[in-house]
């Protein structure tokens, strides 16, 4: 006899979560200017560590 299976698996709450953080991400960014800035200060940081990180195609070992 097949077991019958109530309720959610913990995996499907972790899916449910995620996406419910990106909603709550996605609705801050689109009404919150604060968080947006933010969100823009850090593509502009994450760009210049990229860029500094890397020149001429070879890694910048310090």
């Amino acid at each position: 006899m097949p077991q019958v299976r109530r309720g959610q698996s913990n995996t499907e709450w972790m899916l449910l979560t995620a996406v419910l953080a990106v909603g709550l991400a996605l609705a801050a960014y689109a009404f919150v200017p604060g968080f947006r800035d933010g969100v823009k200060g850090l593509a502009a940081d994450a760009t210049g560590l990229f860029e500094e990180g890397t020149r001429n195609g070879t890694a910048n070992m310090r």
